[in-house]
């Protein structure tokens, strides 16, 4: 507004300017409050869809770490079913070869009864230990070559 000398206006000019003044603060104050309502209206919608997406995210996530489950537990039950596949059978290689030392050690005892005397009988017993140690070591060797694998 150009600059006006108040003192040279009349009180009816005066006053209408007053009321000018406080129609537009009036106006301006209105003008606040529907932007601070507009703001708060935007805000609000802002916090509930970002809610939204918070909960569909969580629900996404809750999904995905029950598929997680599911496969871990399906690769779980198809290792131990390897894992008791591979025990079964080493249990009955176990089996096989301490039928084979048994057969080895009757063979030996009685070619200890045939044998006449002392001497020879420990030669006997000294090859049939070193047999059963050679059988052990193979048998612990296997034993920890399928564990290393297994790993």
């Amino acid at each position: 507004m150009a600059e006006v000398n108040l003192k040279k206006l009349s009180r009816a000019d005066l006053l209408e300017m007053m009321i000018n003044f406080s129609e537009e603060a009036e106006a301006a104050k209105r003008h606040e409050q529907e932007y601070k309502e507009e703001l708060e209206r935007e805000k609000l919608a802002m916090q509930q869809q970002m809610a939204e997406e918070r909960a569909a995210l969580l629900k996404n996530f809750d999904e995905e770490k029950a598929e997680m489950r599911a496969k871990f537990a399906e690769q779980k039950a198809q290792l131990q079913e390897k894992y008791e596949k591979d025990i079964e059978g080493l249990k009955a290689r176990l089996e096989g070869e301490k039928n084979e030392l048994q057969l080895q050690v009757d063979d030996s005892l009685s070619k200890i009864k045939k044998a006449g005397n002392l001497a020879e009988a420990s030669l006997l017993i000294g090859g049939i230990l070193e047999s059963a140690q050679k059988a052990a070591d193979i048998y612990l060797k296997t034993i920890k070559d399928k564990a290393k694998t297994d790993e």
